[in-house]
């Protein structure tokens, strides 16, 4: 098998799996338990929110878990945005729902965003922006964050930005740095969010030295189970839950924490870090293998459109093959073993979107300057640690075959 959709998630390592197994049969007390069986699962949560919190050079009582990168951007933005509404609103910080009434809605608070977020910030944002809220997209066409437009958009009345360190369908890095800067110079009480999904593993992120206030992560993009994710929130930070219950993770996200996700999200973090310098490592090797799939697909296809960016991400490279079908194509590639994705894996949820809705949203692809034919012959190849020169190759002489079947 030549798995090339390592975006969408990563084959869990071998000790991940062992270590979930283990701690679901062995430590399947309730962590929130107060005898010593439930004091050993709470033990393996802290551990793991150490380890996690080592890896960003955060404080561990900084780092809350979620169920995964979708709902952590959600509380992200969710959680600090209404939050935030409230303190200007005047309002009870116990009732979350209060941040939203139209009765306490201040329109002077708005968000800055780019228009190539993940759908669990974009829609997020618009719920917001239906509530009254403005929110300012910031363009990002071929990956270039259009920085003018975004320090006109900054002023006293920011209360959040929230910015993709690497985009998810293009790899593109977004330039957090200058961004957090421009923040502290023209809006220095908005909050800075960055979904990192698909950074972590392959940047060293340093949230607090950055000045970024928010950050998600996810365990299935590097190697660890599903179902778990983290979201860092600096100290000091006021927020509003968007999970009711039992008070878990300080009341941040409530409901009994899935320890064993949490305990293979730990494995996985430390077979990522490996000796310390492991993440430069694959940076360095999966580079090679991009840049050598650039150069296959640009001998074998003259045609081809490269929509990623060299100095993007290592383990993304989205390319367009005018003429070819993709759906089509993704189909004879499967029948041999070779998968690879098409955009993001969130949207083959919706085949056949609704067409208004089309109107108003655009597809990513869009607003990124893919035409329609090169939206409709796009493929996303991402890499993962075991990904080789020869995966790539085999790609791309199977997709010569496919378009020498099509002739």
């Amino acid at each position: 098998m030549i798995y090339l959709d390592n975006a969408a998630t990563t084959r869990p390592y071998k000790e991940v799996v062992s270590r979930v197994a283990d701690v679901s049969y062995a430590c399947f007390a309730n962590a929130s338990s107060p005898h010593a069986f439930g004091k050993k699962a709470r033990s393996i949560i802290e551990e793991t929110r150490c380890i996690v919190a080592k890896t960003l050079d955060v404080l561990p009582e900084e780092i809350f878990f979620t169920s995964g990168g979708t709902e952590a951007n959600n509380l992200a933005t969710r959680g600090s945005f209404m939050a935030a509404a409230a303190v200007s609103a005047d309002v009870d910080n116990n009732d979350p729902d209060q941040a939203i009434k139209g009765d306490v809605v201040q329109p002077n608070l708005s968000i800055i965003t780019s228009e190539q977020e993940h759908p669990s910030v974009t829609r997020s944002l618009r719920d917001l922006k239906r509530s009254g809220y403005p929110v300012t997209y910031i363009a990002a066409p071929h990956g270039v964050f259009d920085l003018e437009s975004y320090k006109k958009a900054l002023d006293a009345n920011v209360a959040l930005i929230s910015l993709m360190w690497t985009q998810n369908v293009f790899g593109y890095h977004f330039p957090i740095e200058q961004a957090a800067r421009l923040r502290d110079e023209l809006a220095p009480k908005a909050l800075l969010h960055s979904d990192a999904v698909q950074a972590y593993g392959f940047c060293e992120l340093r949230p607090k030295e950055i000045g970024i206030d928010l950050l998600s992560i996810s365990a299935h993009k590097i190697g660890g189970p599903k179902g778990v994710g983290a979201l860092y929130v600096r100290n000091g930070i006021k927020m509003f839950t968007t999970v009711f219950g039992g008070g878990q993770e300080d009341g941040l996200r409530s409901g009994t924490e899935a320890v064993p996700l949490i305990a293979g999200f730990a494995k996985a973090v430390e077979i990522m870090q490996g000796d310390g310098s492991k993440i430069a490592a694959t940076t360095t090797r999966l580079r090679s293998v991009w840049l050598h799939l650039e150069s296959r697909l640009r001998q074998q296809f003259p045609e081809v459109v490269l929509n990623s960016r060299a100095d993007g991400s290592p383990a993304i490279l989205h390319f367009s093959i005018p003429g070819l079908n993709n759906k089509n194509a993704i189909d004879f590639l499967g029948d041999r073993n070779i998968y690879i994705g098409i955009s993001t894996a969130c949207d083959t949820n919706h085949i056949r979107p609704n067409e208004v809705v089309r109107k108003k949203h655009p597809l990513v692809a869009r607003l990124a300057g893919l035409s329609a034919e090169e939206e409709q012959g796009s493929f996303r190849a991402s890499f993962g640690v075991d990904t080789t020169i020869e995966d790539v190759d085999a790609l791309v002489d199977t997709l010569v075959y496919f378009r020498e079947r099509l002739g």
